[in-house]
């Protein structure tokens, strides 16, 4: 596996060669470092460049690097190129796991940075968002893409990085907007499999899926009891399969799964149905479980960066340096995991006396 410092010295440096003092690679080191044990301003940043100095060259390599200040810091994730880095990242990424080591499903799902909003009640309106490959197998984001709402949507911004992945044989988690005849073609031009969410935006395949439910016994059964935080569901996942009068709209579509859910929610009744259009056929105890994992994206990539790493609410606004951080944030996650961590908390409290670990990962 190449080192991390490999792939952050292929990021191209835009800034005049004449009197630098701090190459582009050992900026975003220390800010990947730093964000690594909690350091989220330019300040805290520097400061833990400084504290951390000698420490930090001994593992760059380089003794003879000055640390940046937080102006520096500033500059440069300021002037980084977000495709630039993206791409790095994507290439970084891919080496983490070997295919033989995938469990075959990838949830994929967009997150906006609402640092980034501007003209929030104006026709002008517009945001940045990244959309996250995340692995359910091992927790890690295998691809990144960045969107603006302005210039375009989750909708082609995935279809695209379907277009040009590298995997295949994999199962594609998606939720209902991407419930598209397009997408789906997409994804099975790719050789990659997909369970997409059906709602009432295809309001044919939903009455359809909806009707066949009511009027025929299902292939097969999977129901669970769940008692948690106060509430009992019972979920039923039931599987049938597609008529072809369906296989032909919808492209290599193979079934579709019911998921009711039925219990109490602060001892008020709850009652949900939830149609998945799939390209494979499985179990249904498989279905359901990767189904639910389909929401690990949620609760172990967007929420850890919302309020682990204040994403959201950072003071950081300008455009091309939040989508930066929000990538180099996504380094640090996936460092995480590759030490076998779920919690970030957790993780920094274990990596604070333990920083000599880190070369095991970065070279």
């Amino acid at each position: 596996m190449s080192s991390l410092i490999s792939y952050l010295k292929q990021v191209k440096d835009w800034r005049d060669r004449s009197g630098q003092r701090h190459p582009l690679w050992w900026v975003l080191f220390i800010v990947i470092l730093g964000l690594m044990m909690g350091n989220l301003s330019y300040r805290d940043l520097a400061a833990f460049g400084k504290n951390k100095h000698y420490y930090l060259t001994r593992l760059g390599k380089s003794p003879k690097l000055k640390s940046p200040s937080y102006s520096t810091i500033r500059r440069a994730m300021m002037g980084v190129d977000n495709n630039d880095l993206i791409q790095v990242f994507n290439q970084w990424a891919a080496q983490l796991s070997s295919p033989d080591e995938l469990s075959n499903w990838i949830a994929i799902d967009g997150k906006s940075i609402k640092s980034t909003l501007t003209d929030t009640y104006g026709n002008k309106q517009n945001f940045a968002s990244i959309v996250s490959w995340f692995s359910q197998d091992n927790g890690l984001v295998l691809a990144l893409e960045k969107l603006e709402n302005k210039k375009t949507s989750e909708i082609y911004c995935v279809r695209e990085m379907v277009n040009n992945t590298p995997l295949s044989n994999q199962v594609l988690t998606l939720d209902a907007v991407h419930c598209q005849k397009e997408t789906i073609k997409t994804i099975n031009r790719s050789r990659n499999d997909y369970v997409i969410a059906v709602e009432k935006n295809q309001p044919k395949l939903y009455n359809r899926l909806e009707e066949i439910a009511h009027n025929q016994i299902s292939d097969q059964e999977d129901i669970r009891t769940e008692t948690s935080h106060g509430r009992q569901v019972t979920r039923t996942v039931s599987v049938f399969r597609i008529p072809e009068t369906l296989q032909e709209i919808w492209i290599s579509s193979q079934c579709f799964i019911k998921v009711e859910r039925k219990g109490t929610r602060k001892n008020k009744p709850y009652h949900q149905i939830v149609y998945y259009l799939s390209s494979c056929y499985q179990t249904a105890q498989n279905f359901s479980k990767k189904i639910q994992g389909h929401w690990g994206i949620e609760n172990q990539l967007h929420w850890v960066k919302d309020v682990i790493f204040s994403e959201d609410v950072s003071p950081v606004h300008h455009l091309q340096s939040a989508v930066n951080f929000s990538v180099l944030k996504t380094i640090c996650l996936n460092l995480f995991r590759l030490l076998g961590f779920l919690s970030v908390t957790e993780a920094r409290r274990w990596l604070g006396e333990r920083l000599w670990l880190l070369p095991i990962l970065i070279e």
